[in-house]
């Protein structure tokens, strides 16, 4: 996945945001059923296990996030384009400076890298955070989709689809659990880096950050898929790697 058609971040309300999901939703048909099962035949596929809901399609939103990764009860907001502004020469969250892009960059490049160099336990236990379109400005379709999980130490793993290839890759990264970020790669791939806030990721419909190899951002949305009605229960069941 590739391509930035703007770089820097842009203003969409949460009024705008949802009637982008909705819309994103209403036309949602024709995706894979997300499970471990279906990412068995897939050699480069991270295969979900010991994950502690029964649908990778479910969370359990902020609170539950915080008591599992031990993090602060009170979300840090990373509203992209409303209190973390991207300017050529400079970063802002709440108006306050905080370094340049290239630097807020490396911030999210370390903590990917973090959650990639990490092997987790054998026994650990996963959090799903969702399934999600990935989508570019105001669009209502994509191919691409993330499915995401986090483990107690802040490990994220989960798995990219092409939908129209029928590309799958693990995804890697972490939860710096001091300023809430996210931030994940795909495959071997050390960009682009993805991030948001943890609690972002417990939203129907959030902009994301992705950080390109010269450490210029590009605003993406991330739209939760939901579940299949025919997708059966208990398909989260343990089936291969961490």
């Amino acid at each position: 996945m590739n391509g930035a058609a703007y770089a820097g971040t842009r203003y969409a309300g949460a009024g705008t945001l949802d009637a982008q999901g909705a819309a994103f939703r209403s036309g949602a048909v024709g995706y894979p059923h997300y499970n471990a099962a279906a990412f068995a035949a897939y050699p480069n596929a991270w295969r979900p296990t010991n994950v502690v809901s029964a649908s990778l399609y479910t969370h359990p939103g902020y609170s539950g996030l915080a008591r599992g990764l031990g993090v602060a009860a009170t979300p840090i907001a990373y509203d992209y384009g409303s209190n973390v502004v991207v300017q050529p020469s400079a970063v802002y969250i709440n108006g306050d400076s905080v370094g340049t892009p290239q630097e807020y960059a490396q911030q999210a490049t370390d903590i990917a890298a973090a959650g990639q160099a990490t092997q987790p336990a054998e026994n650990s236990k996963w959090l799903p955070l969702g399934v999600f379109a990935v989508v570019e400005g105001d669009a209502t379709s994509s191919d691409d989709v993330f499915q995401l999980a986090v483990n107690p130490q802040g490990i994220i793993r989960g798995n990219y689809q092409n939908v129209k290839s029928d590309q799958v890759e693990t995804i890697t990264g972490s939860v710096d659990k001091q300023t809430q970020r996210a931030a994940w790669t795909i495959g071997s791939d050390q960009t682009p880096v993805y991030e948001a806030g943890l609690a972002n990721l417990t939203k129907d419909v959030t902009p994301i950050l992705v950080q390109n190899a010269e450490g210029q951002p590009h605003q993406m949305s991330l739209i939760r898929l939901p579940q299949p009605e025919d997708q059966a229960a208990g398909s989260a069941a343990p089936s291969g790697s961490q």
